[in-house]
């Protein structure tokens, strides 16, 4: 379902300015510096690029997280742009559109299972097998996030707690919508994190709604926001057609 104001409901979608929030491509889960591209991550920013430069679609403004993978997903665009002739402007990094640091939250929920003598799988488990294996993983590390979302490591140092995640995205959200008019078209290379916090504000979603959409979110995909200065609404959501069209199950990524 799809929520606006009267105001905005009342105003052309056409005339609205338009952001697409750009996964990153898929990242080197298991490897000693998860923030480097994979070869599918390599692949899929490729695709996206080609995609978007074949479209023709030009942006007024391309902005990007801090991380690695954010820039390295945006950069292949440059290249099919020009290529293509058509206008592209500069990045703009912005920290808020940085992911929630995973590795905080991992160390803060086994400090704490081993404090607290509640989890014996802490105790016994090494880490780094479960990171070996991403079925194993997803399912520590969603228990981990779900616990982050409710407030259980908020009075732990190091922790930035979810509100203030939160906050954080909405700040680079706003900044962006000011710094850019009406009837604009922008770029937010991003991750998974800051996408699910814009699909939750613009929803009315709780946290944990926002985190369970957050593992669907694919690597290269685009999920679309239209604003105006009466409000936003949702306009299209996880879009990995480009992908698709390869016929490459192999394309189509998670972590």
């Amino acid at each position: 379902m799809i929520l606006f104001s009267p105001s905005v409901r009342q105003q052309k979608l056409s005339d609205m300015s338009e952001i697409y929030f750009i996964r990153h491509g898929q990242a080197s889960f298991g490897k000693a510096d998860y923030d480097i591209l994979s070869p599918s991550g390599e692949r899929q920013s490729e695709i996206l690029a080609k995609y978007l430069s074949g479209t023709g679609i030009q942006f007024d403004a391309i902005y990007c997280g801090q991380m690695k993978r954010h820039i390295d997903t945006a950069s292949p665009m440059i290249r099919f742009y020009e290529k293509n002739n058509i206008p592209i402007p500069s990045f703009t990094f912005v920290k808020e559109f940085d992911e929630y640091n995973a590795g905080a939250l991992i160390a803060a929920r086994l400090k704490q299972d081993m404090a607290e003598g509640t989890d014996t799988k802490a105790k016994t488990v090494d880490f780094d097998d479960i990171r070996k294996d991403k079925k194993a993983f997803q399912t520590f590390f969603a228990e981990t996030v779900y616990q982050w979302v409710e407030g259980g490591y908020d009075h732990m140092d190091g922790i930035e707690s979810y509100p203030d995640f939160c906050n954080r995205v909405g700040r680079g959200l706003e900044r962006i919508i000011r710094d850019n008019g009406r009837g604009k078209r922008l770029a937010v290379f991003t991750s998974g994190g800051p996408i699910s916090v814009v699909v939750k504000d613009a929803l009315e979603l709780s946290g944990n709604k926002a985190m369970n959409l957050s593992w669907q979110i694919m690597n290269a995909s685009i999920t679309c926001l239209k604003y105006s200065g009466n409000g936003s609404v949702l306009w299209g959501f996880n879009n990995a057609s480009h992908l698709m069209l390869e016929n490459d199950p192999s394309l189509l990524t998670y972590r």
